[in-house]
């Protein structure tokens, strides 16, 4: 009998894979963009900071995806980091740019998704279902001893 997914876990998923690719996409442009005139040097470092988020977010996906403990722990950091940074991205920080209502809702939206993503990570039975699955393979991660499958 094979188990089932929660629903929780594969929308958050779905939720990362969607962000990362996106992330990864506007990095990628971003980093290459140095080679253009008239391009600042903060957007290619802005370019390859995004290009390593989005890539963070595509191993927590599968993380989540595979029910590995790390993937857990990875996607709970990766929404705690995304919550300061959506409160410093509400305001005008890049040269040129305006505060928008636009912006503000979007990122409070996204404020607002982190904290249920940490909130659904942090449910006992969503823990014990990521350390079921480290009784069957050997887990290194904070909390978890290193265990083997009962004969």
């Amino acid at each position: 009998m094979q188990n089932r997914k929660p629903i929780g876990i594969v929308l958050i998923a779905i939720y990362n894979a969607i962000g990362g690719l996106l992330l990864a996409f506007v990095g990628a442009i971003s980093a290459f963009a140095s080679g253009l005139p008239d391009i600042p040097a903060w957007i290619p470092l802005l370019g390859f900071i995004l290009l390593l988020l989005g890539c963070l977010y595509l191993a927590a996906t599968y993380g989540l995806w595979s029910l590995q403990a790390w993937g857990l722990n990875l996607t709970f950091w990766l929404y705690v980091i995304a919550i300061p940074l959506g409160i410093i991205l509400m305001f005008p920080i890049f040269p040129g740019q305006e505060m928008t209502v636009g912006n503000t809702i979007l990122q409070l939206v996204g404020i607002g998704l982190s904290i249920l993503v940490i909130y659904y990570l942090s449910q006992p039975n969503v823990k014990r279902l990521f350390h079921a699955m480290c009784d069957l393979i050997f887990c290194y991660s904070r909390g978890m001893e290193n265990k083997k499958a009962p004969p």
